[in-house]
């Protein structure tokens, strides 16, 4: 039961099982390519309630690049994390949360101090989920990418619907 109310369609269901079975066979790096419309957030909600409810994730952190999609992520598909989750704002960090949502640009800045996601240790996420990872951490001389190399400890998925395909 994840508290939704929804029930996963059949490619969902497929992309679920399939992530979970990488992650189980200790997969690090997943790419979840989902068409426009075919619920890629959903999908990421269904994985991550999945292996933190069977306790296999403790910490997890969302990454998106625009506040619309960070804040219905909050108030629609994640909702059932309730009090486990939070936004990070105004670049402060709580630690007491389990479930972590952020802009990317809330994370990171030009001036050192401004890198608030090192108030975290490198291994403190089990789980990274980055939105759209096609738009901002994708590129390799990306400002985004830092995060990504910094909390390399953990599995990471990324979410796309349009993957960049490279000889």
């Amino acid at each position: 039961e994840d508290a939704s109310g929804r029930e996963p369609r059949y490619y969902q269901r497929i992309a679920i099982q399939r992530t979970i079975e990488a992650v189980a066979k200790g997969q690090r790096r997943i790419l979840l390519a989902m068409s426009t419309g075919t619920g890629k957030t959903f999908t990421s909600f269904q994985i991550i309630w999945r292996l933190w409810k069977a306790g296999v994730v403790k910490r997890v952190l969302f990454l998106a690049d625009r506040n619309i999609l960070v804040d219905q992520t909050i108030t629609n598909d994640f909702k059932p994390f309730g009090q486990a989750m939070t936004k990070i704002t105004n670049r402060t960090v709580n630690k007491a949360f389990e479930i972590y949502l952020s802009l990317y640009q809330a994370v990171t800045g030009t001036e050192e101090e401004q890198n608030i996601y090192k108030q975290f240790s490198p291994d403190f996420f089990d789980l990274v989920v980055v939105d759209e990872c096609h738009r901002g951490s994708a590129a390799d001389d990306a400002s985004w990418r830092t995060v990504l190399e910094y909390f390399s400890s953990a599995t990471q998925i990324g979410l796309t619907a349009t993957p960049k395909e490279t000889r």
